[in-house]
């Protein structure tokens, strides 16, 4: 899949491309029959809200064969080589759940700024493309963007006084990093802040139905509110690196299953993979 001139321009004016129907419905329920299981495994890769709920799950491209293979279809490969003119590698896989109810916030922030404070990341020359595996619409939680905001550049923030969540860190290291990845963020953006950046463009829903995907820069600045329907609203992050912009050392490195340091570029695989590899197992 190759993107055209247009969109690439749209990317580069908005820093946000959205494709319709990336993943076709036998392709989404291959990806969703396999999040109860992840979500059941208890480690260090599985965040939860301070319900109890599960909020993110990092790293099932490194554990699940089903996951692996979609970070490295064609049709998010090479729209991601496009947009950043090289080759690339994935710097983070997440799972994030958005429960019914029970999926929290995530308060504005740019990606880029943790992934350079956290893990040493050069440039921005790093996208996410966000696919949604159900439903996005006004009431579940929609993902919020401000158009434009990428050419702000890296907006830096001192890290913030943060209160103990210790019912959602993780075992062993986690209380290091832990505040990267809640609702209680490290990096918080003030009023002010805000206010500068909506006197340029105002606030987008990225909303559409299951199988939608959602391209946007390093520094966009983006947001999204508790889900309040009845109804979860999965999404999977995979993002992104040039593979010319692989991470520095830095004094305390985040674990690998959040920024990951093997810097060799992804080789995709048949368009069709998820679907051969259902076939395969039956």
């Amino acid at each position: 899949m190759q993107l055209t001139k247009e969109q690439i321009e749209q990317f580069e004016r908005d820093g946000y491309l959205i494709i319709e129907d990336l993943l076709s419905p036998e392709e989404l329920e291959i990806l969703l029959d396999e999040v109860p299981q992840e979500f059941a495994v208890d480690s260090p890769r599985r965040v939860k809200e301070k319900s109890g709920a599960v909020r993110t799950v990092f790293a099932l491209n490194c554990t699940n064969e089903i996951f692996r293979c979609l970070t490295r279809l064609p049709r998010l490969v090479e729209p991601a080589k496009q947009l950043l003119e090289s080759d690339v590698y994935v710097h983070q896989f997440k799972l994030n759940a958005k429960v019914a109810l029970d999926g929290d916030q995530w308060e504005w922030h740019q990606d880029f700024l943790y992934w350079n404070k956290e893990d040493g990341m050069p440039a921005p020359r790093v996208l996410t493309a966000a696919v949604f595996l159900q439903d996005v619409d006004d009431f579940n939680g929609p993902m919020l963007l401000i158009p434009g905001s990428h050419k702000e550049g890296m907006i830096d923030v001192e890290a913030q006084q943060i209160r103990s969540i210790a019912s959602v860190t993780p075992e062993g290291d986690g209380a290091g990093w832990i505040h990267t990845l809640t609702a209680d963020l490290k990096y918080k953006i003030n009023r002010q802040i805000l206010a500068n950046l909506l006197a340029k463009n105002s606030i987008r829903a990225a909303k559409g139905s299951a199988g939608f995907a959602l391209f946007f820069h390093g520094n966009m600045f983006h947001a999204s509110a508790n889900n309040l329907s009845a109804h979860d609203r999965m999404s999977i992050f995979i993002t992104y690196n040039s593979a010319q912009n692989s991470l520095r050392d830095v004094a305390t490195p985040r674990p690998e299953f959040i920024a990951n340091r093997d810097f060799t570029p992804i080789l995709t695989v048949a368009d069709d993979a998820l679907l051969r590899r259902k076939t395969a197992r039956l």
